[in-house]
């Protein structure tokens, strides 16, 4: 039996920054990704695909992407579906047209026999206590899948289910398929199962977040599974700039471009301004994003770069307000730390630059 694992497609999400005829270019491609998906389990002869929440970004969904999404479930008769809600889901989405090839799980466990493997799950959003780990019920001598869209960990999450993974120690379950985080993650639960969270599906965001699935292979009454990478037609860049060493804007600019390099237009970008540098350096932060603004699908600017401030240069000046403050704070019983802190955010201050508390 194969069996694909996937989790938090958000369709329909986008990206939040992003407006117009952009955004709705990245919720067509979201479409894409999830007709590409259905077309891999096919090729690949998949017998069930497990949605573990998040199919949608958004409560409401357009009457076009749902009747897309439904159209793409029932192009596959021979492939089942299983689909535990997120907590951006709603069941009732599918009320009208509910392929017969899709099953939810309702709010409380239950679970679905296929023979040697049982599917279970539960549209848990919220955590019920204990009520949730007791309602658990697999038989020892099957191969059961779990499925849930939760926060693992001990605190509770008004958001989603949350709870301790060791509260699922001895329910026999094998194989506990998340979603939620959009991090890959996996773990044990005990000595018989592992848990795993599939990853970032649909999403669109910086960070460590690749896009792709967990196909999930039983051989011999034993689970084997490997992460399958989805190819993008976008990537996320974060490049770190420092103005250390960099004697004018020039220097800046054309260090960014050197930077920048391995970014095609279609892809997003972040720029991190670092380092410190010297009284009187122009960053040109405006002038900078209006010259690489235009060069990628998406580009922004983070200014963590401080102005370097020299302390006994400072204390030697005389009439100046700068020198007169750090007198004041220098003069003080303040600890020698807390000093050097409150003069780089006064001096910050006073030279107009954005301070930071």
């Amino acid at each position: 039996m194969k069996i694909i694992h996937v989790a938090d497609l958000h369709l329909e999400g986008g990206y939040k920054k992003v407006s117009g005829d952009k955004n709705k270019l990245l919720r067509d491609e979201g479409l894409q990704l999830f007709a590409d998906l259905i077309s891999f389990a096919n090729k690949e002869k998949v017998d069930v695909i497990l949605i573990c929440g998040d199919l949608f970004d958004k409560l409401s969904v357009r009457k076009s992407t749902l009747k897309f999404v439904v159209d793409q479930i029932k192009s596959v008769p021979n492939i089942r579906f299983f689909y535990c809600l997120g907590n951006h889901d709603n069941k009732k989405l599918f009320e009208d047209d509910l392929p017969q090839n899709l099953y939810i799980f309702p709010v409380g466990f239950s679970k679905i026999d296929l023979g040697d493997v049982t599917i279970g799950g539960n549209s848990v959003i919220k955590y019920e206590e204990q009520n949730f780990v007791d309602s658990i019920n697999f038989d020892k001598d099957k191969i059961n899948i779990f499925m849930l869209h939760a926060f693992l960990s001990g605190a509770h999450d008004n958001d989603c289910l949350s709870f301790d993974v060791k509260d699922l120690k001895n329910k026999n379950i094998d194989y506990l398929a998340l979603g939620h985080i959009h991090k890959r993650q996996n773990g044990r639960i005990d000595d018989r199962g592992e848990w795993v969270y599939s990853g970032n599906f649909g999403d669109y965001l910086f960070g460590d977040f690749p896009k792709g699935f967990v196909l999930i292979e039983i051989v011999n009454k034993k689970i084997i599974w490997r992460r399958i990478d989805l190819i993008c037609k976008r990537k996320f860049f974060e490049f770190y700039v420092d103005l250390s060493d960099c004697q004018s804007f020039l220097d800046l600019k054309n260090k960014i471009k050197n930077q920048v390099l391995s970014a095609s237009c279609d892809d997003f970008v972040r720029l991190y301004l670092t380092g410190e540098y010297e009284e009187g350096f122009e960053k040109k932060v405006d002038y900078i994003f209006s010259e690489f603004n235009d060069k990628f699908f998406y580009f922004d600017i983070v200014d963590e770069s401080k102005i370097k401030i020299d302390v006994e240069k400072l204390k030697k000046e005389t009439l100046s307000l700068k020198a007169e403050f750090i007198k004041l704070v220098y003069d003080s019983d303040l600890p020698e730390m807390d000093k050097q802190k409150i003069v780089k955010v006064g001096i910050s201050a006073l030279l107009n630059e954005e301070v930071e508390l």
